[in-house]
């Protein structure tokens, strides 16, 4: 079992539309994308695919110091709003478990705002 997790420290927001991928020997569809980088090298990518598009089953190759999930596109947005507005995010990464790949913020007090 391989378990990374890593602070987001930048991000790349792409949009597009039915731009064609295979992973995991399925045929999808993105329509845009949202990959969060860490300061050594580690990449967890969240697509947002095309409501036409199959959904491949979420997957982390650590050797590759890549995760990915596979979302429809419009639940994107969720992830985007998270990677740009709260500090710090963490990015976890399952191989063993990858449908826990996910980012989320540390416990923060009731009411704060983002500096």
């Amino acid at each position: 079992m391989a378990i990374k997790s890593f602070e987001v420290k930048s991000y790349v927001i792409n949009n597009g539309f039915k731009n064609s991928a295979t992973w995991g020997g399925v045929s999808i569809k993105i329509q845009g994308y949202l990959v969060c980088y860490s300061d050594d090298g580690y990449r967890f990518i969240i697509y947002g695919l095309h409501p036409s598009s199959p959904i491949a089953a979420p997957t982390y190759i650590p050797a590759n110091k890549v995760g990915a999930n596979f979302i429809p596109f419009k639940e994107l947005f969720n992830y985007i709003d998270l990677a740009r507005n709260e500090k710090p995010v963490y990015a976890y990464l399952n191989s063993d478990n990858p449908d826990w790949n996910s980012i989320k913020t540390s416990t923060e007090p009731v009411g704060e705002e983002e500096s």
